[in-house]
């Protein structure tokens, strides 16, 4: 009996997966919504759209500013080295 698992040889899964991927992704869904609501409850702007634009706009560009500011930076580094490095080579 112990060595049953060994005999099979179908690609039939041994127990039947129950859950759909559609379901899992609105649990996903609904978890976010809910955090997302209470955040919303905790700072007081669950009512009102504008305020919730401003503070998450604003929130958004706390990250996306120095983001880009180095993105940016990096960017022009590695061209200013590339023509340093074109000028020479000639």
């Amino acid at each position: 009996m112990s060595n049953t698992l060994y005999k099979l040889t179908t690609s039939e899964p041994i127990l039947p997966q129950t859950r759909s991927k559609k379901k899992l992704f609105g649990r996903i869904r609904s978890f976010f919504a809910k955090k997302y609501q209470g955040l919303n409850e905790w700072f007081g702007i669950e009512e009102c759209k504008s305020d919730r634009i401003w503070y998450y706009g604003t929130l958004s560009l706390m990250f996306f500013l120095p983001a880009a500011t180095y993105v940016i930076s990096k960017l022009r580094f590695c061209c200013k080295v590339y023509k340093k490095n074109r000028m020479v080579s000639k």
